[in-house]
């Protein structure tokens, strides 16, 4: 389940609507997890996203992230409603920072309750930047949950990886949900189910262009074009591809 071309922040657009009311004035320090089963655990019971920080003592731009963001009792006071706060050491979790491919620090990954990421920030996050962040997770994340627990059983579910990259796209998390669009059409269920890798070919492409990738949208409208010429997304498609090309600074002939 796990793939390195993650969502970066630039990706995330289009934040969701925050609900509810933080107590700015005496909010507490942020009570961080120390293990990634204890933080599970919690996640799953409060059906919130996991927030993963990989940290040291000695990164002096963790220090700053600690007391220019996380010590911000509005900060704190959004993390404890929203997510599950996980700190990691960068020295000590080896086997987590090898499974995360975390390089440098600070890094954060934010995550789904079982710890599979949904994107990912390395370097120094401004306060309103990272508050955006949360913002943008997913207010309900019980589907994505299910659906990562159904993989987990069976990674080469065609539904699951279907669906999944569905329910990742509705919520803006559009280069993940490439990444599971992409394994759907590689499994075996693919060859059986024509008109959904059509859709899952336009999605691709929808998602591409919404991350301002016009080369990769262009690639995945035009595998859709060729491999189902006469299919109900064609215009879409077409669409697409001319959109794709504007980006790239290029005119279809």
């Amino acid at each position: 389940m796990r793939d390195r071309k993650t969502q970066t922040l630039a990706a995330v657009t289009a934040p969701l609507l925050f609900i509810g009311l933080l107590h700015t004035a005496d909010a507490a320090p942020i009570r961080w997890h120390k293990n990634l089963e204890q933080a599970t655990a919690a996640a799953l019971k409060m059906n919130k996203p996991i927030m993963i920080e990989f940290w040291a003592d000695w990164c002096e731009p963790c220090q700053v992230m600690e007391k220019e963001v996380y010590s911000d009792p509005t900060i704190a006071g959004l993390v404890e409603a929203t997510v599950v706060p996980l700190r990691l050491s960068f020295d000590n979790d080896k086997q987590l920072v090898r499974r995360y491919a975390v390089e440098a620090i600070p890094y954060l990954i934010f995550a789904n309750s079982y710890g599979t990421e949904l994107l990912h920030h390395r370097g120094i996050l401004a306060a309103k930047d990272f508050s955006a962040i949360i913002h943008a997770l997913p207010t309900d994340i019980s589907e994505i949950n299910r659906l990562d627990l159904a993989l987990q059983k069976d990674n080469r579910s065609f539904d699951a990886l279907k669906d999944l990259g569905a329910r990742l796209r509705e919520a803006n998390l559009f280069q993940v949900s490439n990444q599971f669009y992409e394994k759907a059409l590689k499994s075996h269920g693919a060859k059986k189910n024509p008109i959904a890798r059509e859709a899952i070919l336009r999605d691709m492409g929808l998602n591409f262009l919404e991350l301002r990738d016009g080369k990769q949208a262009a690639s995945a409208f035009e595998r859709c074009l060729k491999g189902f010429p006469d299919g109900e997304s064609r215009p879409s498609c077409q669409a697409g591809v001319r959109q794709a090309y504007a980006l790239m600074g290029r005119k279809i002939e």
